[in-house]
């Protein structure tokens, strides 16, 4: 938004108000919609968590990699699925898989949310 100065010079002969307007040069990026967290409700030791991926995405399997690691040094148990296609026959084998796997997991994580 730009800020407005108003400087007045008055005369006996004229009367004059120059208006300067003062440009914000930064670009004010609009604020990124907001993730909505969840909570496990307790402790994670114990909880199945299932962890989706796919072939597409291979820095994610790092990612998945380290997240077993982690969660079964807190107790929890990592259930992994791999994914396959989303479209032509494939597609039900996926969905199979997806909805028997949604049944075994208390928590399911299916990306970063980014």
């Amino acid at each position: 938004m730009p800020a407005t100065a108003t400087r007045s010079a008055v005369t006996p002969e004229t009367s004059t108000s120059d208006t300067i307007t003062i440009l914000d040069p930064r670009v004010i990026p609009p604020r990124p919609p907001q993730t909505e967290t969840f909570s496990v409700g307790g402790p994670i030791a114990g909880k199945t968590v299932g962890l989706r991926l796919d072939t597409a995405w291979r820095s994610y399997i790092a990612i998945v990699d380290e997240w077993q690691q982690m969660l079964s040094a807190d107790g929890a148990i990592p259930k992994v699925l791999w994914v396959g296609e989303r479209v032509g026959p494939e597609a039900e084998v996926t969905r199979a898989d997806l909805d028997e796997w949604s049944r075994l997991i208390d928590i399911g994580v299916v990306g970063l949310g980014n």
